[in-house]
This record gives C-alpha cells, sequence and structure tokens, in this order.
C-alpha cells in the first residue's frame, strides 16, 4: 500500500462544524443492485455517445495540453468521525497521490453548486444499495458503498457546497496523465406529430423484434417501430449524435426524449468521412459545417452521407422538469456544468472529480480559458473509452450547444473521496498527522 504524508489544515478542520450531520443511520437495507452493464452490452448512452467523436462535431484539440498544478504528495485530514466500518479491500488504490485543496487550479473561485446538486442526486443511488458493494472492483481507492453512506447522508442537511467538500472529502491526485475532455448537451429541435415534407424523419422507439432492432441506418423507417414523432433528417441524425433532446411542437408544448438502447452497429463519424472525401478539412468539421454541407448537397446526398454512420439509437418520452436534466447512465437526472461522462469500466458512477482544463467563454472560443470544476461521473458514452476520457454536460437549449460544440481540451483529473476512506487507504487514522 503507497504511503502518504498527512498534513492538518486547521482552517479545513473548523470548516468541519459548519454543516450540520444526522447521526449515522443504520446500514441501508439489502437492495438487490441492478446488473452491471458488461463491455458487449449496448451502454446506456444518454446525451454523450456520439458526440464526443474526436472529428465530429468539435474543433481541433489544442497541441499543447494545460500544465499540471498539481505538486507535492500531502494531504489535509481533519479529525473526522464519519468513518465506516468495513474492511480493506484489494487490489491497491490506482489513485495514490493525495492533494490539498489548495493546490487545485481553480478551486478557491471555482463555483461547487453544481457538484453538490448532481452528488445529492447520486446519494439517491448510493444510499439504496448494499453496503459491502465496490464503487469499482479494480480499484480500491473509491472504497465499497458503506463509506460514502455517511458522507451522503451530510449531503442532504449542507447548505453551502464549499464547506462540505473541503471538510468532509480529501483530493487524491492522479496516477497517470491527463486525457480528451468534450462537451455535450441536451439539444432542442422543432417537432411534428405527423409526418410532411420537411418534418419527414421519424423518432422511433425501441422495436419489438429484435431482429428489426438490429437493422442498419438505411433500413430503418417509421414502418420499423412506434414513432414518437417526426422531424427534419438533420436535425433527427444530430438527435441521435447527442442521446436525448427536448422536441418542441407547433402548439407550444415540449417532450424529452431519452436513450432507449440501439442497433448494435458501430458508430461512423460522417464528419470524417466527409474529410476522407476530401469535401471538408479537419479544422472546418463542425456540426454546423457539416449542417451546412448538407443543405448546399440537397436531400439525397445529406441521406447517402447520414447512412454511412449504420448505428441508430431509439428513444423513449420522459417528463420535462425544467430545473433537471436528461437521466444519464446513472439513472439519475443529468446538472449542467455538474455532470460527466465517463468510461465506467475506469470510474465509478457518482463520485466527485475535479477537472483541471479549459473552457470555451464562448460558441466561437475554440482556444477556451484554463480553469478547473467540480463533476460528478453520472453518464456515459459508446465513444467515451480509458481512463481519463470524459464528456462535460453543458445543460439544455442553444447557448449549451454552443459551449459544447467547441469543447475539446486536455484535462486533468482529480479524484474527491470521502476522508475516513483515505485515511484508512493511507495508512493512518483521520485527524492524525506525520
Amino acid at each position: 500500500m503507497r504511503a502518504a504524508t498527512l498534513l492538518l489544515l486547521p482552517v479545513l478542520l473548523a470548516a468541519c462544524t459548519t454543516i450540520p450531520v444526522a447521526p449515522q443511520p443504520a446500514p441501508p437495507p439489502e437492495v438487490t443492485a441492478p446488473a452491471p452493464v458488461l463491455p458487449d452490452q449496448a451502454l446506456p448512452e444518454q446525451a454523450s455517445p456520439e458526440a464526443a467523436d474526436p472529428t465530429e462535431p468539435f474543433a481541433p484539440a489544442p497541441t499543447t495540453p494545460p500544465t499540471s498544478p498539481l505538486g507535492s504528495s500531502v494531504v489535509d485530514v481533519p479529525s473526522a468521525g464519519l468513518g465506516a466500518a468495513v474492511g480493506a479491500i484489494d487490489p491497491e488504490p490506482l489513485l495514490d497521490r493525495p492533494e490539498p485543496f489548495a493546490r487545485l487550479q481553480g478551486w478557491a473561485e471555482a463555483d461547487l453548486e453544481p457538484a453538490l446538486t448532481a452528488f445529492r442526486r447520486s446519494c439517491a443511488v448510493f444510499l439504496k444499495r448494499p453496503g459491502g458493494r465496490a464503487l469499482l472492483n479494480s480499484d480500491a481507492t473509491y472504497g465499497r458503498q458503506a463509506d460514502w453512506a455517511p458522507v451522503c447522508q451530510a449531503a442532504k442537511y449542507a447548505t453551502h457546497a464549499r464547506p462540505f467538500f473541503e471538510s468532509l472529502f480529501v483530493p487524491v491526485g492522479p496516477s497517470s496523465g491527463d486525457g480528451l475532455l468534450t462537451g455535450y448537451y441536451e439539444t432542442q429541435i422543432e417537432a411534428r406529430r405527423s409526418p410532411g415534407a420537411t418534418f419527414s424523419e421519424p423518432i422511433l422507439r425501441l422495436p419489438a423484434d429484435e431482429a428489426t432492432r438490429r437493422l442498419p441506418r438505411a433500413q430503418l423507417n417509421d414502418g420499423s417501430a412506434e414513432v414518437i414523432a417526426y422531424g427534419r433528417p438533420v436535425d433527427v441524425f444530430f438527435l441521435h449524435v447527442q442521446g436525448s433532446g427536448r422536441l418542441h411542437f407547433p402548439d407550444g408544448s415540449d417532450l424529452r426524449v431519452g436513450y432507449a438502447g440501439n442497433n448494435g452497429k458501430k458508430y461512423k463519424s460522417i464528419g470524417r468521412v466527409l474529410i476522407e472525401r476530401g469535401q471538408m478539412t479537419r479544422d472546418r468539421s463542425g456540426k454546423r459545417s457539416i449542417e451546412d454541407w448538407m443543405e448546399a448537397a440537397g436531400p439525397e446526398a445529406a441521406r447517402e452521407l447520414m447512412n454511412q454512420n449504420p448505428r441508430y439509437i431509439f428513444f423513449t418520452e420522459q417528463e420535462v422538469a425544467e430545473d433537471e436534466g436528461p437521466r444519464g447512465a446513472m439513472q439519475v437526472p443529468l446538472t449542467a456544468m455538474g455532470s460527466v461522462a465517463v468510461d465506467p469500466s475506469h470510474r465509478p458512477y457518482g463520485v466527485p472529480v475535479w477537472l483541471d482544463t479549459r473552457l470555451p467563454r464562448g460558441p466561437s472560443d475554440s482556444q477556451a480559458v484554463r480553469t478547473g470544476l467540480l463533476v460528478v461521473t453520472q453518464d456515459t458514452g459508446s465513444a467515451i473509452r480509458g481512463e481519463n476520457r470524459g464528456d462535460l454536460f453543458f445543460g439544455s437549449g442553444t447557448e449549451a450547444g454552443g459551449l459544447a460544440g467547441v469543447m475539446k481540451h486536455r484535462a486533468r483529473w482529480t479524484v474527491l473521496i470521502p476522508r475516513s476512506l483515505a485515511a484508512r487507504i493511507y495508512g493512518q487514522p483521520a485527524g492524525s498527522t506525520s
């Protein structure tokens, strides 16, 4: 087990008293947890799947990644009485460098409230699971559900995000380098209840017949399954890319559609197809450029291009709650700038993560500005693969879409884990120093 130097910061010790914490409840009932999603199963892709493809529909990544601000291996652990009585977990943790919050780039200025909202939603799932269940079998850093139950109980009463996270969590630095961070959003498109010359593309429910579900895009139509609504072909195609969205009808009503399944075909980037054909350059292969190409080329050429991607997404209706995003793979509503899609084989759902990255200030700001933000792992997607690969949820609507469309930068990941868990993993009781 790797050793870590522990540093006590009195100011954070004082912060512990600012959050009322209910007495630790009895262990939650043994509820059968949902079966894990295996690699060969269709992942619940929510809003993140294809949109994060490195060539579509986002601007090129900068050639020089941001410099990491993280340095020496120290951790600030005040006395904490929130420890969960569970045994040691094998194998050893893969995240091996605890860090003080002060070393996180942008931490002091960051808005942590979206992350607290997102974390509370994760806790609704955590508290229903058996306490002995590991968050991630391949990495002991994340502990078991019982390790997270006390901080989840505390989250119910937290009135401010900063003292909550600083008093009850420890930042644990990454064991490997940074990775690509892209963005996604919940799109809104115009739709109709019946087809017409312009609104001709069906938005399909999941077919009951297994053979139909496996058909490629070119062979699926409004006779293949029950139709939810109709939209413009290009709008529906990018609805598939995002994995969820809102449909707006002429009577003023809205309907949210979420991911229900896919046809099992491998995703192919139509932006890359246009680049390979010499009809588009890599630096102009974003969503807007692709839409402009389709409009200029005409409906037949646009259809032929879209059919180059055989993957097809089926949808289901969801109620629209104005203060909630669509549901992610964790089956909780996503939070704008508080939720991130990850590869669940490398990172468990529900965990707070600090991202040292660059964020765009507007839809044309592809260079962006270096900053940091706290998010919670709550979603996944077919393009999200690897330990440090992520897709940031920007929210819903046009403004969010403009920011997501230019988000493609490197990010350094720092996980936040409960202090009592960190104290046990790194070999010293909470509150001790060395």
